[in-house]
Order: C-alpha cells, then sequence, then structure tokens
C-alpha cells in the first residue's frame, strides 16, 4: 500500500505546471479543482481499502498518514462544490436556487438511490440480510449496509440549507451566507447528539467554499500583490494544521484543522496548475467512484488472497461500474429534467 500511495501521488504531478513567480490564474478553474477532486477519490479508495486487509509492515506509511488527515479527505469535494454552487447562485440567481430542490436534489438523491438497490442485491448474494427499517434509512443515508452513506446524507442536507439560506433574500447574498452559516452551526451541533464527529465535522467546508465564491476576487487580487502575501497565507495555514493536530479530538480544534486544510490546498493550487488525462478523468467520475468502490471490495474479499491483486481488481472493477453506472445516471437524469415531455426547439442556427 504504500508503494501504491507514493504511484498515487507521482501521479498528482504528472503534467504539473509550476509557478515559482507569481500564482496560477487557474487555481480554482473547474480544470484544476477536477483533477484536485481526482487524486482525492484515489485516496478515499485508498482509505476504504484498508478495512478490507490486514495490514503489514508495507502498509505503515500509508497507514500513518491516514489516520493523521482522517477525514480531510473528503474536504476538497465538499469545499468545491461549495464554491461551485455559491457562483451559481451569484450567476443564474433564483431560477438555479429554485432547481437545487427541484433537480440538483433529485438527482443526487435518486443516484444514490440507485446504488443502494446495487448493495441490497450484492448483499442478498452474500447472504447478508437487514432489517426493513435499516434498508428504508439507509436510501437516505441515515443507515448503511456496507455503502458510504454520511458523505450523501450531509450532501443532501446541506442542499436543503443552501435552498432556504437564499430562496428568500433575493440578491442580498450576505444575508443568505449569515443565514447559511447559522444553519450549518445548527446542524452540526444538533447531528453531535445523533451520530459520530465524522458524520459533520467536515460540513464546515461547504460553507467556507461558498463564502470563498464571494470573496474571491478580492482574494485574487491581495494574493497576486506580492510574494509576501503568499508567504502569510500558506504560513498560516501550516502553522495552525501543526498545532490543530494535536489535538484533533476536540471539535474546535478539528474545525480549526479543517480549515487550515483548505489553505493549504489553496496554497499548493497558487503554485502549481495540476493536469493530466487520469486525474481528470478520475475526477469527472467522483461520485461514481465513490459510492461504488465498496461493492467490488465486498464482492472480491473472499476471493483474491493477494492483497496487491486485489486492490488491482477492485479499482477496475470500480471503474467500470462507474462508467456503466453514468450511463444509467443518464437515463433517470432524463426524466427528472422533464424532456422527455418537451419539443425540441431549433436555435437561430438552425441546429
Amino acid at each position: 500500500m504504500d508503494i501504491i500511495f507514493f504511484i498515487f501521488l507521482a501521479v498528482f504531478f504528472i503534467g504539473a505546471k509550476f509557478f515559482i513567480k507569481g500564482v496560477n490564474p487557474d487555481y480554482i478553474s473547474h480544470k484544476q479543482t477536477q483533477c484536485i477532486n481526482g487524486f482525492f477519490v484515489l485516496l478515499v479508495f485508498m482509505q476504504h481499502f484498508k478495512s478490507y486487509i490486514k495490514l503489514s509492515d508495507g502498509d505503515m506509511i500509508y497507514d500513518a498518514i491516514g489516520k493523521w488527515n482522517g477525514q480531510l479527505i473528503v474536504v476538497p469535494f465538499l469545499f468545491f462544490s461549495g464554491y461551485g454552487i455559491m457562483l451559481s447562485i451569484t450567476k443564474k440567481g433564483k431560477p438555479y436556487i429554485n432547481s437545487i430542490l427541484t433537480k440538483r436534489l433529485p438527482k443526487v438523491w435518486s443516484h444514490f438511490a440507485m446504488a443502494i438497490v446495487l448493495f441490497i442485491i450484492t448483499n442478498l448474494i452474500m447472504g447478508k440480510r437487514h432489517r426493513l427499517m435499516v434498508v428504508f434509512l439507509t436510501f437516505f443515508g441515515w443507515e448503511g449496509i456496507g455503502n458510504s452513506n454520511w458523505y450523501i446524507f450531509d450532501t443532501l442536507v446541506l442542499y436543503i440549507l443552501t435552498f432556504f439560506s437564499f430562496r428568500f433574500v433575493g440578491k442580498n447574498y450576505k444575508a443568505g451566507m449569515y443565514i447559511m452559516g447559522l444553519l450549518t452551526l445548527a446542524f452540526i451541533v444538533t447531528m453531535s447528539f445523533f451520530k459520530q464527529p465524522y458524520w459533520y465535522n467536515t460540513v464546515i467546508s461547504y460553507f467556507v467554499g461558498m463564502f470563498f465564491a464571494l470573496i474571491e476576487p478580492h482574494f485574487r487580487k491581495w494574493i497576486s500583490s506580492g510574494v509576501l502575501n503568499y508567504i502569510i497565507f500558506a504560513t498560516i495555514g501550516i502553522a495552525a494544521i501543526v498545532f490543530s493536530s494535536r489535538d484533533k479530538g476536540k471539535i474546535t480544534s478539528y474545525e480549526v484543522f479543517v480549515l487550515a486544510g483548505i489553505v493549504i490546498l489553496l496554497a499548493l493550487s497558487l503554485k502549481v496548475r495540476f493536469y493530466n488525462p487520469v486525474l481528470s478523468f478520475l475526477g469527472k467520475y467522483v461520485f461514481e467512484i465513490y459510492i461504488l468502490q465498496r461493492i467490488p471490495m465486498i464482492i472480491l474479499k473472499d476471493f483474491i488472497p493477494n492483497k496487491y491483486l486485489y486492490f488491482s481488481a477492485c479499482f477496475a472493477a470500480t471503474i467500470v461500474l462507474a462508467l456503466l453506472f453514468r450511463f444509467a445516471e443518464k437515463g433517470v437524469d432524463f426524466l427528472i429534467d422533464g424532456k422527455f415531455l418537451k419539443k425540441k426547439v431549433p436555435d437561430k442556427a438552425g441546429q
């Protein structure tokens, strides 16, 4: 696993362009963030894979790194999601806000529900049975039947909170952010009574992403005005993550740890432009890879004793599943968008 981890790390920098002077003008572009997400979904795959094998001396480095960063590997997904949604809100306004509940949330939930059906079938094949109530709650992410559930549950809740935060404030996006901040805090506190910390200790990164979308033009101007500003920014992130990591058991320390992780990620992106087709591909299929990867791990666990062959088979099977699943998703999205009821009207070019 250590070897695989370092291979993945090397892949991350293939095709990278370094900015010794100045900053990367595309540091927060879709192309850049998709590649970053592609790398982190690899880390998620490795993190989940560890729970299906017996660790050895050749796994110690990655195991130590994984224990240290913990939930930090999902922070980019939430941060970039919040950032992208806030950009869409400011550009498209009320129609987009309404679409969060009418299109975005139904699509994500339906894709998740499709994956749950696959897990139900997998468990039946493996001879596992679950109580009806557990299965029912699994469709909403509150329970799990071997699938990854907390991240989807949080995502769905954050979409709902976003809708109610911005639906009635017009173009007063600052007011919407105040509401979103309060609702996010309320969600964290409420979840602390019902679930373990990993269910809620990273959701703040979604809110931070939304906030960053509003201040990004000012940040870009500030960070580009001199190397000293970049040094200050990066130093704050490094210092914060070092000190907060000493006591991550406290929720306040962990939130600082998450924020510091975002700062370091931005600092790295400002100096390195990441792009290669492998990461771009993986970043395009983050949801599918994230939600389906446990199925091959469950099915193949007792059939392939060699962990390296097991890893390779699981990874290959996950990619194939992701491609097939995306095809099925398009059919569901077609129905949700209501395109089957609409008559296509040619554009002005007659195309």
